[in-house]
């Protein structure tokens, strides 16, 4: 799959997820793949001899074209289990099929705030619960719920076992482990974009943090100076 597709089908999940008041169906792994397709271009990014060329400039804004998109559909699902999660805590009816969109993590992600909004109202408000866990887990292969008794230390929700070894990682990490460097800017420079998707801008005198690989190409053309290699 090539990263422009990659990129219109993720574009494409987002528009759906917009337009519709419920979650829609995605892969279980869609999160994972993703997270592994930008570490992909990162490290493609990285390894160019230049990182101001225009392949470079081109592989960057497709990173973050990318983890601006995903970020968004996480928070618009967000959105809507946190809703869920807080009528369901209230005791209103929710329809099976709207939890069994939930991929794993997104499930984990509703146990956890139905328990942690159901023991925080029997603390603040009533006064009189019984001391322990209230309310119930959510079984991510039936969709129903299990005693309150299969809870760890009536603290906190576990998820059924699911038959599955390994879970997706449900965000995309915030940016790729390049090293960074402290540069005195010798010159002024126009506003340019680093490998690590951020944009920069300097004028001379300015003293800043900068990725490594872009401070090197800085520093053989004379328009910074390197005071602290990462």
């Amino acid at each position: 799959m090539s990263q422009g597709v990659l990129l219109d089908e993720l574009r494409t999940i987002l528009l759906e997820e917009r337009d519709s008041g419920e979650l829609t169906t995605i892969t279980p792994d869609l999160f994972q793949k993703t997270s592994e397709n930008v570490k992909i271009l990162q490290q493609e990014v990285y390894v160019l001899e230049d990182p101001f060329s225009d392949e470079a400039r081109l592989l960057i804004e497709k990173v973050s074209s990318i983890r601006a998109t995903v970020e968004e559909l996480f928070k618009i699902r967000t959105d809507k289990i946190v809703g869920l999660a807080l009528s369901q805590a209230e005791g209103s009816y929710i329809e099976r099929e709207e939890l069994r969109v939930l991929i794993p993590a997104e499930l984990e992600m509703f146990n956890r705030i139905v328990e942690a909004i159901r023991q925080s109202r029997t603390k603040l408000i009533e006064w009189r619960a019984v001391q322990g866990s209230v309310g119930h887990a959510l079984s991510s292969d039936e969709g129903e719920y299990v005693p309150a008794s299969d809870t760890i230390s009536g603290d906190v929700p576990i998820r059924a076992d699911t038959g599955v070894d390994s879970e997706p990682d449900i965000i995309i990490p915030a940016d790729a482990p390049f090293a960074n460097d402290i540069v005195l800017a010798l010159s002024s420079m126009e506003p340019f974009m680093g490998i690590d998707g951020r944009t920069y801008e300097m004028e001379a005198g300015d003293i800043l943090t900068l990725p490594s690989r872009n401070a090197q190409v800085l520093v053989e053309r004379d328009i910074v100076l390197n005071i602290h290699p990462g």
